[in-house]
């Protein structure tokens, strides 16, 4: 069986951990890879990732009348060079293994058409597969998203977007380097941090369209690329947000707190990031009905706005 190598193998030096293999068990060593692995790649993804944003910069000026002003420049750069590429990696990685979770896409579908079934959610008994089973593609996916998070923090901070951004990327930061070191929740961090990423990955090209994090003038040089990435965000964020987030929440916070509850040796020093991740998860979907309820005034105010013209 392989072994947590965090903090151990001080004098070998750092690996660079970019594929899923990567993350699998070392033969020689019967380790997995370490903290210091782990750091030591993230610095490469934010470097990686303030190269991209520049590659971008370069390339889009002057490209059309509105990039002519550099701050416009910036914005765009920002959004296709860091989100869409951070976002799309990890929305890959989430949805390409989703195979993991069958179990809970097949309750899920138990709970939508039978509800009259008692057995439709998880059984209780494999909490601990579920919070503490190590999955490779899932180290992978959340070492990519703190990564991205970090860039994401400097970047709210430095366009001025707002407290609560910043918390957002604080709170999702600590969660994600939390499912690493010392690990837990794999299972559900392939949708939470994955697949409900498909979502946000659309909202970033929309954000191109918004008066304030976006680029002036372009809902009118581009109506109808708005309109259509307006729909698939909506559909996405209804699909992935509101029909199986609340559900993949429940699951987890059942698994989370029998977990806490437990005697396994497993939850010695994790039961802290487990609250947390709880804590977290709560606020975030309180947070999303405030979402969805913007959602439906935008697209009243679109509507009406179509039915004027």
């Amino acid at each position: 069986m392989c072994n947590n190598s965090s903090g151990t193998s001080k004098s070998r030096r750092p690996r660079l951990l970019l594929t899923t293999k990567s993350f699998e068990c070392d033969a020689e060593t019967n380790e997995l890879p370490s903290q210091k692995d782990s750091l030591y790649t993230v610095a490469f993804i934010v470097v990686a990732l303030f190269i991209s944003e520049h590659v971008f910069r370069f390339a889009l000026k002057d490209m059309h009348y509105l990039l002519e002003d550099e701050l416009n420049v910036k914005k765009v750069a920002r959004h296709l060079g860091v989100d869409l590429v951070g976002l799309s990696a990890v929305s890959y990685i989430g949805f390409s293994n989703r195979h993991i979770c069958n179990e809970l896409w097949n309750s899920f579908y138990k709970s939508f058409w039978n509800k009259k079934d008692e057995n439709i959610y998880l059984h209780p008994s494999g909490f601990e597969t579920r919070i503490f089973t190590y999955h490779p593609a899932s180290q992978h996916l959340l070492l990519i998203f703190f990564a991205y998070q970090v860039k994401n923090l400097y970047d709210t901070i430095v366009f001025a977007d707002g407290i609560e951004f910043v918390l957002h990327h604080i709170f999702s930061g600590i969660a994600a380097w939390g499912g690493m070191h010392p690990g837990y929740a794999h299972y559900y961090s392939l949708f939470f941090m994955g697949i409900s990423e498909i979502s946000t990955t659309i909202l970033v090209m929309l954000s191109h369209f918004d008066p304030k994090f976006g680029v002036e003038g372009l809902p009118e040089a581009f109506p109808i690329l708005k309109a259509i990435t307006a729909v698939a965000f909506v559909i996405s964020f209804i699909i992935c947000r509101t029909i199986l987030w609340p559900y993949v929440s429940y699951c987890f916070v059942q698994d989370a707190m029998a977990a806490i509850r437990s005697n396994s040796p497993m939850a010695d020093g994790r039961r802290t990031i487990l609250k947390f991740a709880i804590v977290s998860l709560s606020a975030l979907s309180v947070l999303q009905v405030g979402w969805l309820f913007q959602i439906f005034v935008l697209a009243k105010v679109e509507i009406d706005k179509m039915q004027v013209s």
